[in-house]
Order: structure tokens, then sequence, then C-alpha cells
């Protein structure tokens, strides 16, 4: 197994990549990586992954080939997911990164357990956990994390077709909200005790689409990474590109 890193696009110099101290400790430390064996590195910008080889300190790399990474969907899709309790939400972030949100916005809801804003160490752990899962999944860029925020002002930042998930539901499902195929999606995932009637009430004069997602009831934490992955499959966007299947 090849380890994947991000760097950011400063640190690639010419053919040569320069790793982070954390990176550095991971290579060496943790994975316990030789110098002269290879890496894959991402920067988020380009459309390929470079293979590096090691140097002697770790602290740097010299490129020595590129493949194509996987690509991100096409469909932009900012999710604006009901902020939970720690354990819960990292999943949250986690699952929605593999499977291709482009962006994310904590929301805080009038059933929200958690009603504070994260500090500083909490949005760095956050941003720790995108960046991990970008690694892992293969994507090629990092999503945007964008600060916690209301439902009322979610539902106004919201962009293209606006789709809220409500568990009262019965008769309205996602295939049709998605039938004309927009480019850009918003997504909403309430608390774990659901919405507020006055909150869906508001989504709709907002133009949201409020949906069903089946007769079950799902966790939260279920929800929105499911949520995500069913519109990318409903838009065509969970699969190979013609000219990488073979």
């Amino acid at each position: 197994m090849t380890h994947r890193f991000f760097v950011a696009p400063s640190r690639v110099q010419g053919d040569e990549v320069h790793f982070a101290e954390a990176q550095v400790h991971q290579l060496r430390s943790v994975l316990r990586l030789r110098p002269g064996d290879q890496v894959q590195v991402f920067d988020g910008t380009t459309p390929y992954d470079f293979a590096v080889e090691l140097g002697e300190k770790f602290d740097r790399g010299v490129v020595v080939g590129q493949r194509p990474h996987a690509p991100d969907p096409r469909t932009r899709l900012v999710v604006f997911p009901a902020l939970l309790q720690r354990d819960k939400f990292e999943s949250v972030l986690q699952k929605l990164t593999e499977v291709g949100a482009s962006a994310i916005a904590p929301v805080i809801t009038a059933r929200s357990v958690v009603r504070e804003p994260p500090d500083e160490r909490r949005y760095a752990r956050w941003s720790t956990i995108l960046r991990a899962a970008s690694e892992q999944s293969g994507r090629g860029s990092l999503p945007r994390l964008l600060p916690v925020t209301s439902l009322t002002a979610a539902l106004g930042d919201g962009q293209g077709r606006l789709i809220l998930a409500y568990e009262a539901e019965r008769r309205r499902e996602l295939h049709a909200a998605l039938a004309d195929r927009p480019s850009c999606v918003s997504l909403y995932v309430g608390p774990e005790g659901g919405y507020a009637v006055e909150e869906v009430d508001a989504a709709r004069r907002a133009g949201a689409e409020v949906i069903s997602l089946g007769p079950r009831v799902l966790r939260t934490e279920t929800a929105s990474p499911l949520l995500a992955a069913l519109v990318l499959y409903e838009l065509g966007d969970l699969s190979w590109p013609v000219d990488q299947q073979s």
C-alpha cells in the first residue's frame, strides 16, 4: 500500500516536494518508512498525484512520476449538517469528504444538543479529519470547511438546488427533486431530534425542496452521507469517467 499525503501547492517546487513537520514525524516515526521509499502526494490543484521518493531527512522528496487521481464530482455539493456531539460530527465530516462534498457548513438548529460554536482547536481537528479523509479516499481536493451558522443563514447561503431531508415528509422523493439534473446542490440534514415544524416551513419559503429519505428513521450521522451519496448517484457522479475506466 502506497501512503498518500496532501501538501499545500507552495510546498511543490519544481520536482521537489517539501513536507510539513508533522508529516516528517508521521513518515519517519509512525509509518517507519525509509529514505528512497515512495509516497503519493497531491496538492489540491493539479489533476494528478505525484509519486515522490523520500529524501534522507524526510523533510523533502523528489517527484519521480505522476498519475491521475480520482476525479471530483461534476456536481458541486454543499452540505449543511446539524452540529452534533463530538464523535458523531467528526464521523459526518469524514464520510462527507469520502463521498465527495465540495463544502461543509455545520448548522445550529432549534433542537441541536450542541449549541456552542467550536473553538480554534476543534476547527483545527476538523480540518485534520477532512485532510486525512481526502488522503485516504483518493480524491484530488479538500472540501471547504465553512463557519458554524444558523439554519436561517444557511438557507440564505444555499447554492443551486436546496434540498432538506425531513422525516415527516411522505410523498416528495429525492429523484423528483433532481429531475432537471442541477449542477449545484445544497443539502440540509437536521439534528437528533429532527427539524422543528417552523424550520421546515422556513425552508419551504426559502425555496428548498423538502424530501423523504424513506419510511425508516435514520440517525442524523447516517442521513448526511447517505443523502450526499444518493444525490451524486442520481446525477451520475459515482461512476468513473469513460476515459479512466480502463
